[in-house]
This record gives C-alpha cells, structure tokens and sequence, in this order.
C-alpha cells in the first residue's frame, strides 16, 4: 500500500499565479492546508477556504506542527477530532523553496520523508540576484532569520561577494549596514537591498554602508552585498592606518591581506626614520610597503612578490594612493634581494620554507643598528625566527597580537577576533 502524501508547496508573494500547474492542481484538491496568514491570504484569492480546513501559524511552532500531524493522520498525534484526518488532500505552504532555508528540513524530522513532496518556488535569493543581473555560482548564503548573526562575520572578514543574507525583523539592512561599518572588512561593499521580491510593490534599492545604517526598507525583504573597488571616502584617509576596505586586496583570498591594526603594530615596532631604505619581503598586497612609502615620502621603498596576482595588486594600491617611491620587485627571496641597495629597515611577511635562507640574507644586508619585523601566523615560523635572530646576537622583542572588533548585535555589542599573529622585532648590532 502506497504511503500517503504531504504536499509542501513553495510560494512567492505573486501567490497562486506563480505556482506551477502541478503544484496548483494538488493546492486545488486539498481539503486541509497549512501556512503562515501571509499565504493563506493569497490562497484566498483564488481559492474558497470556507470549504477547506484551514492550520495558520498562530506563532507557536510546536503547537501548530502538532495540529498539522494530527491533519496528516499521524496516529501519534490525531487526538483532536475537530481536524479532518485525509493525509492524501494536507498541502503545507511555504516560502520559495522550502528546501533552501526553508521549513522543509523541519518537516522532514517531523515525519517520514518518503511522505513529503516537495514544489518548490523560485527562492527569493534567485530573484535577487535576477534583479540586480549578477552571477551567483559563487555566492555565500546566509540566512539570519531566526538565527545567530555570528554566521555572516567569517565571510565579511574573507572578503566574500557577493554574499546573499536572508533578513529577519530584528537583523534588518541597517543592522547589516552596521556590522559592516563595526568590522571593517578587507573590501568595500555596496548594499543591495531586494524588498518584497515578487509582490507588485517589490523594491531595490542600492547604497552604501553608510547610507543604509539610517534607511528602512519593507519586509521582507533579501539583502546583497557585492565588493567593489571605489575606496570608502566618508573621512577620507587616514595618515596612519589606513582602513583594510580602501585597500586592494587579493580577490581569492581577501583574508590574507594584513589588518589594519597589525600593521600599526608592525610600523611601530619597526621604529621608522625619514630618508630610509626599507624592504618589505613579501609584501603580499603591498599594504604595510604603502602605510610606509605614504608616511616617508623621501624613503625608498621596497616591495618584494613572487606571485602575479600580489605584483598586479601591489600596482594597484601604489597607483590608488598616488605614490612614488614604492618599487616593485617581481622575484623569489632570497635571491631578488642581492641587487637591492643596503636597507635600514626590513618587514618580513611569512617566508615559508625559505624563512631561514631569507632571515640570513636579510641580516647580512642590513645596515648596523637596523631593524628587522616579522609577522607570523605559526609558532613554528616564529620560533625559527627568534631562535636565529639570537644566535646572531641580536636584540629580539616580541608581541602576541590576540585583537578582537566589536560589532553591534541588537542592543548590545559582541567582539569578533581576528587571526591572532606573532610579531618579532630584532635590532641588529651596532657593529
């Protein structure tokens, strides 16, 4: 014997008229139906629910799931004899697709999946998309509606776009908007922002951070943030620290650009003096060889990349801030560095296996009295540091950056970290 059908309809806010013919056809046939007030209304539109059982959602889940097993015949829970048992004419109404976000993996621990058909409608983050003609292959999900906001702080701080966020009426586009402005992440983004997707009243609207923080929107409404590349202009730059999101970064991996409050550490630390010579081995996107090349613009700066895409986007934030005495050199250390003229100062980022190779050429080099940082994410690199600069004798400092931004989460603030990173100073030698 067959076992009997739960139809779970997905549907847009253009209602009934949006359904495929199957799905129609099973909403037509059905003598008991499920949803929120939202989608019986639209139902209504077409269909006599007078004639119908009806099950809205009153606001509690549990007990409304309770009265939608007892209407599906469920054995356990069809106490009630006011609602009708016919399992095979239940239809349950849902949002898009119920599948994606949806109520459709709630159902399936509530009953046997093999009962459940699904029909889905095309989900609001397609329509978003559609609407504003982009690409969404690649995109990052997230949905905040009845859920922690935590999950949207790893692709901010990654530098993900675009990133689709499904909104709730407590983490609306202003909510967004401020978690974005509180974390400052390695892109800039611009805020679409897709209102009642489908609806004859649908809306987009598009703007920044900044513009969002204080706008209202309708519900319900879906949020996208696509990085761009014009620089965030609000205060203008900074002399010192420049915002990780007027900055170029790699878009693959945002995430290993060095963060702003790392590299006022490592400047600091490197006791910077005008008229300098300084080496930034790998340099990465070149955003410490900037900080340095726009703070000293009688020094000459270094940046030293072996990959194309670090060159090309070094290029890029040079040209964007407009400086002159930043020189790329396109190599592999240690080898690159025997040409270089004599340093004061180096910066080393990383340095993988060749660490050792690139620490001894860079101590050989180095003017007496100079000084040398290195930023290291593993305690294996920064040990092989330390230990070398010691044996060579020289003055070795270090600091453990544990940093952590705050974000608004509702009415109170939470502190989002970021990777922590080792930063070695070694002071070499007057003699």
């Amino acid at each position: 014997m067959a076992k009997p059908q739960i139809h779970v309809i997905g549907m847009g806010l253009d209602g009934v008229a949006g359904l495929s013919a199957t799905a129609r056809s099973q909403l037509e046939a059905a003598t008991c139906i499920a949803g929120s007030d939202r989608y019986l209304q639209l139902c209504s539109e077409h269909i006599d629910l007078s004639q119908v059982q009806t099950i809205p959602i009153a606001g509690d889940m549990e007990a409304w799931l309770q009265k939608v097993e007892a209407c599906s015949g469920d054995s356990r829970i069809a106490s009630d004899s006011r609602i009708a048992s016919n399992s095979e004419s239940l239809v349950i109404l849902a949002s898009g697709d119920p599948l994606f976000f949806g109520i459709g993996r709630l159902l399936q621990e509530r009953f046997d999946p093999e009962t459940l058909v699904f029909h889905p409608h095309v989900s609001s983050v397609q329509l978003a998309f559609s609407r504003l003609r982009l690409p969404w292959q690649s995109a990052t999900v997230i949905s905040v509606h009845g859920r922690m906001a935590e999950n949207l702080d790893k692709p901010l701080q990654q530098g993900k776009s675009p990133i689709a966020i499904l909104t709730d009426g407590t983490y609306t586009p202003s909510a967004i908007a401020k978690t974005i402005l509180d974390l400052r992440p390695p892109v800039q983004y611009k805020i679409w922002v897709c209102s009642e997707l489908g609806s004859p009243s649908e809306q987009v609207a598009g703007m920044f951070p900044e513009a969002a923080v204080e706008a209202t929107f309708p519900q319900p409404n879906v949020v996208v943030l696509e990085a761009i590349a014009t620089p965030n202009q609000r205060w203008g730059t900074p002399l010192l620290g420049i915002p990780d999101g007027d900055l170029h970064t790699f878009t693959d991996r945002p995430s290993l650009m060095t963060k702003q409050e790392v590299r006022v550490l490592s400047l600091a630390m490197l006791r910077l003096q005008p008229s300098q010579v300084v080496w930034d081995i790998g340099s990465g996107s070149g955003s410490i060889a900037v900080e340095i090349a726009r703070l000293l613009p009688d020094a000459r700066v270094y940046a030293i990349e072996k990959t194309t895409a670090g060159v090309d986007t070094i290029a890029k934030n040079r040209d964007r801030f407009h400086i002159t005495n930043l020189e790329i050199v396109r190599g592999c250390a240690p080898e690159v560095l025997a040409n270089l003229p004599v340093p004061h100062r180096i910066m080393v980022g990383g340095g993988g296996r060749q660490l050792p190779a690139i620490l001894e050429a860079a101590t050989n080099a180095i003017a007496p009295g100079g000084v040398l940082v290195g930023n290291f994410a593993t305690i294996e690199a920064y040990s092989s540091a330390q230990t070398y600069l010691t044996e060579k004798n020289w003055q070795v400092q270090s600091i453990q950056a544990n940093i952590s931004r705050s974000v608004a989460l509702k009415e109170s603030t939470r502190f989002v970290p970021l990777n922590p990173v080792m930063i070695l100073q070694g002071i070499c030698p007057e003699s």
